[in-house]
C-alpha cells in the first residue's frame, strides 16, 4: 500500500516521504513555501500514478536553502519562483500563475469586479511571497507608480492570509492560493488592466552527471502540468489512486 510519512525535527525543514517501498530509486525534491499550489499537487499526483515505485522525498525549505542544497548535492531538484539572482544552476520553466487581490470577506472592495490602482490607493498592500524584480516592475506598472507599498512582503502566504482576514491589509498573491484560502476568511478579485504573472521554475545543479532517468521523468511530468489545465490533469490521474476523491471546487459567495 502506498503510504505517506510526515516527519519534522524541531525547527528543521519538514520532509514528506511518498511512495515508500523496497525501491532504491529516490528523488530528493526541495520546494519553497510560495509554490505550494494546486499545480504542485497535480504534479505529485501524476508522479504517484505513473511511477509508484519511485520514492519521493519532498522537503519544504526557504529559497536560499534550496539553492544552497542544490549546489552541495543535498537535493536532486528544487521548485521555486523565478529569481532575479544569477545562479550556477540549470533552470527550466514549469508554470505561470496570475497574481490577484486578496481581501477580507466584508471589504468595500468587493463592490468591484476587478480591482484598479485607484481603488487600492487608501489600502496597505502586502505581497504574499517575494517576487522577482521583473514581476515587481510589472506589478508596479499595473498598480501605479505611487503604489510602492506593494513591495512589502511577509514570510509566508499563510501570514498574509491571516493579516488580510483580520482587516489589516489587502494582499497580492497568486490567484490559486487565494482561492484555496477561501475558508480562512479571504476573497479573491482580479487586478484590472494587464495581468501580472509569477513563474515557477525547476532548478538543478549545473554539474555534469547530476541528472538521472528518474529525475528527467519527473521534470517531464512537471512540464506537462504547465502545458495543461491543473484540474483536467488531476481528473485524468485520480482513477489510478483508489479511495482518494477530490473535493468539488464550488465557489463560495462573500458579503460586504
Amino acid at each position: 500500500m502506498i503510504r505517506s510519512l510526515l516527519s519534522g525535527l524541531g525547527s528543521s525543514p519538514i520532509a514528506v516521504f511518498m511512495n515508500i517501498s523496497s525501491s532504491t530509486s529516490i528523488l530528493k525534491i526541495a520546494v519553497s513555501s510560495d509554490v505550494l499550489s494546486p499545480k504542485l499537487a497535480t504534479l505529485l499526483a501524476l508522479q504517484r500514478a505513473e511511477e509508484p515505485d519511485t520514492q519521493v522525498s519532498l522537503t519544504e525549505v526557504p529559497a536560499v536553502d534550496l539553492f544552497q542544497g542544490l549546489n552541495n548535492g543535498q537535493y536532486d531538484a528544487g521548485i521555486t519562483r523565478r529569481t532575479s539572482t544569477i545562479l550556477p544552476l540549470s533552470t527550466l520553466p514549469l508554470w505561470c500563475e496570475e497574481l490577484a487581490v486578496a481581501m477580507p470577506l466584508r471589504s468595500p472592495l468587493l463592490a468591484h469586479g476587478a480591482i484598479t490602482s485607484e481603488a487600492l490607493r487608501d489600502y496597505q498592500l502586502i505581497y504574499g511571497c517575494t517576487p522577482s524584480n521583473e514581476t515587481m516592475s510589472r506589478l508596479t506598472d499595473v498598480l501605479g507608480c505611487d503604489q510602492d507599498r506593494a513591495s512589502s512582503t511577509v514570510t509566508s502566504f499563510e501570514l498574509m492570509a491571516v493579516l488580510v482576514a483580520a482587516g489589516y491589509c489587502i494582499g497580492i498573491a497568486p490567484r490559486s492560493r487565494i482561492l484555496q484560502a477561501r475558508s480562512s476568511g479571504i476573497v479573491m478579485r482580479p487586478l484590472a488592466g494587464n495581468s501580472v504573472w509569477v513563474e515557477t521554475d525547476i532548478f538543478q545543479s549545473a554539474g555534469k552527471g547530476k541528472t538521472t532517468p528518474a529525475i528527467e521523468r519527473f521534470i517531464r511530468r512537471a512540464q506537462t502540468i504547465g502545458e495543461s489545465d491543473c484540474h483536467e490533469t488531476l481528473s485524468r490521474v485520480t482513477h489510478h489512486i483508489p479511495h482518494e476523491q477530490q473535493p468539488a471546487d464550488s465557489p463560495t459567495s462573500a458579503t460586504r
